[in-house]
């Protein structure tokens, strides 16, 4: 079962991921992983990982896909995988296509997690994080507020939450990836999971309920 999740920014879908990941026991591909191990191994390919990343260039979709092959061929996904945050735009999706027919592999579900953008603004503005623990609080959604005390942390904001930022965030994400949306929803494997105030649980029943069916 091979699954990929959509959405923009702070839309909850590595969330549903991780949630998908513990119910059905196939392993999240998070490339942003795939480029820190792969760097972290200092193979030939780390090192060159390495040495694009230093000098502040973005990683080809090339390299990407070679690391992203790597994985889904592996011990580790032969019961499937759930892709989060790749493919961005609609070149790479095509290329995923690709890669996955050479070794007679499809997406099965394609689920696009749709949250209204005044909704990402507040999640991602309010978000705060534990500097110690890594837990994850909403300064809109919960009693806590940066710079209380969780455990022997405190909360934080990154600096790249701001308004303005998640704007631009969004904006790119309008421009290079929803494109894929009618791309996978040609294939017929899409499924739009409508977001809201309530909680990421709701979400999850709904995406366990369409692949269960």
């Amino acid at each position: 079962m091979n699954i990929l999740f959509l959405g923009a920014p702070g839309s909850g879908k590595g969330t549903q991921s991780k949630n998908i990941e513990k119910k059905f026991n196939i392993p999240q591909i998070s490339t942003g992983d795939l480029l820190r191990a792969e760097t972290a191994s200092e193979s030939k390919m780390g090192q060159e990982l390495k040495n694009i990343m230093s000098s502040g260039k973005f990683v080809s979709d090339d390299i990407v896909l070679k690391l992203v092959s790597k994985k889904i061929t592996s011990s580790d996904c032969k019961n499937g995988f759930i892709l989060d945050g790749f493919p961005r735009n609609l070149s790479q999706a095509s290329s995923l296509d690709g890669l996955l027919s050479d070794q007679n592999l499809s997406i099965e579900y394609v689920f696009l997690i749709d949250v209204p953008a005044d909704l990402i603004i507040k999640r991602c503005v309010g978000r705060i994080t534990c500097n110690t623990c890594g837990k994850i609080e909403n300064e809109y959604f919960s009693d806590y507020r940066e710079g209380d005390k969780c455990g022997e942390g405190v909360f934080v904001k990154r600096a790249d939450d701001n308004e303005e930022t998640v704007s631009n965030r969004l904006k790119v994400y309008a421009e290079q990836t929803e494109p894929i949306i009618q791309f996978y929803e040609d294939k017929g494997v899409l499924h739009r999971i409508i977001g809201g105030e309530d909680g990421p649980q709701r979400l999850t029943d709904e995406i366990i309920s369409i692949i269960k069916k």
